[in-house]
């Protein structure tokens, strides 16, 4: 799996500590050499957003600043029923679902057009926008990019939001200092890119620390969203998925709207979107938070064709994770289970693209069977919980084959659930069957 590094609850502290130290390294006519050589190779950039209140359309623009020459080319992978209308300092080559700009070497700006309200099939809203307030995931407002840089450049990036005065904002950012500006920082990545739900407008929000992350649930007012009771269920379930994920980022946001938005739960990274009506927990023993919420420890999506080991492990710690914290008796969970197990008998093949219902129920019962047998067979095993800690620390991606390796690790032997005649559409492995 590809652990993505986790930053330290103190980092902003630590920086500001450190720009203070650097500037009177300077005063002093002191400049420490790997601050220098650390300088040297960033540059600044500046997103900026403009929301309008009266249509679902936004004005916006990326700047590259300082450093500029440390950057020659920004390739960005556009939707073209989102992004418009680029226009920039420099060159800018425009096609429909690519946008290549090459800034000045003293920087410049980039700027377009960017659709924020998105509907899905069915008619209900993934990302919206009214007079009061907007939901929407930034990674969406702003595309993912592919840069050429010199002397393996590094970015210092922040956000900058232009809202009404009497708005509030809620990111998985910390604040900058401004109201609406907010430091972007991604270890993992040297182009540093806003991703993750952002609510914005007249708000409610609930704050609070749980199992060392820091948590945030916002509404716009007026929605019928139990922030205090989703805060109370938090407490006592989040402690078990930072067991099994210690990947958690320690900044958590939940951010929920009622209708026409999504009836369902979708996750980002450090944060998830709820609709407003969904159950703490379903009649069948699930929940859709728990299962949100194990998609954003975990981090990453799973290899091609793995999308069911990626859901599968959502849907399983979700039931789980419930039992553990003594939110579900055994019974219940055993029905649970039982429903997954009916619910995905008939599935011929999990190795798609997408994870339908079914696929991820067949998922769910696969990995309920491999944590039975584990518990049983390896020693000193915590079961599926060893599996998930090995695929972690050996920094390798959720696919069939490092489900495979790292079962076989805990156990000593090859896990007989896992071999391909009894996982449906399953490939060849040596690893699961136990070839030398």
């Amino acid at each position: 799996m590809i652990t993505i590094p986790k930053r330290a609850p103190g980092a902003h502290l630590l920086a500001i500590a450190t720009c203070m130290f650097l500037s009177a390294c300077t005063q002093m006519g002191v400049q420490p050499a790997a601050a220098q050589a650390t300088a040297e190779r960033t540059y600044e950039v500046i997103y900026r957003l403009k929301l309008s209140q009266s249509d679902d359309t936004a004005r916006a623009s990326i700047t590259i600043g300082k450093g500029a020459r440390r950057i020659s080319e920004l390739k960005f992978r556009v939707d073209p029923d989102r992004h418009a209308e680029f226009t920039g300092d420099g060159s800018v080559y425009a096609t429909e679902r690519e946008v290549i700009w090459n800034p000045p070497e003293q920087g410049g700006t980039l700027n377009y057009r960017v659709t924020i309200t998105h509907k899905r099939r069915n008619g209900a809203f993934d990302a919206r926008v009214t007079k009061d307030w907007a939901l929407f995931r930034a990674g969406d407002a702003f595309p993912p990019a592919a840069t050429k840089v010199r002397g393996g450049a590094q970015s210092v990036a922040r956000l900058e939001l232009d809202l009404p005065d009497d708005w509030s904002a809620l990111t998985t950012y910390l604040s900058a200092g401004d109201k609406f500006t907010f430091s972007v920082d991604n270890p993992a990545r040297r182009f540093d890119r806003p991703t993750g739900w952002v609510l914005v407008g007249k708000l409610g929000v609930r704050r609070g620390r749980i199992a060392e992350t820091r948590v945030a649930i916002g509404s716009p007012k007026g929605e019928n969203f139990r922030r205090m009771d989703l805060m109370a269920f938090l407490n006592w379930t989040l402690p078990g998925i930072r067991e099994v994920f210690p990947t958690l980022d320690p900044r958590l946001v939940i951010v929920s709207a009622g209708d026409p938005m999504w009836r369902g739960g979708l996750s980002g990274p450090g944060s998830l979107y709820v609709h407003a009506d969904r159950p703490l927990i379903s009649e069948n023993g699930t929940s859709t938070f728990l299962h949100e919420l194990v998609h954003v420890a975990m981090g990453v999506a799973g290899s091609e064709h793995d999308d069911w080991l990626v859901e599968g492990l959502a849907e399983y710690y979700s039931i789980r994770i419930l039992r553990t914290s003594g939110t579900l008796s055994i019974r219940r969970m055993e029905l649970a289970l039982e429903d997954s197990r009916e619910w995905g008998k008939d599935v011929a093949n999990i190795f798609v693209d997408n994870a339908s219902g079914e696929v991820t129920a067949r998922a769910t019962t696969l990995l309920a069977e491999l944590d039975l047998w584990l518990r049983e067979n390896a020693p000193d095993s915590r079961g599926l919980d060893d599996v998930v800690a090995k695929m972690i620390t050996a920094d390798q991606i959720y696919s069939y084959r490092s489900l495979c390796i790292a079962a076989r690790e805990v156990a000593g032997a090859a896990a007989p659930i896992l071999a391909p005649e009894s996982v449906p559409g399953a490939p060849r492995l040596t690893e699961c069957i136990g070839d030398d």
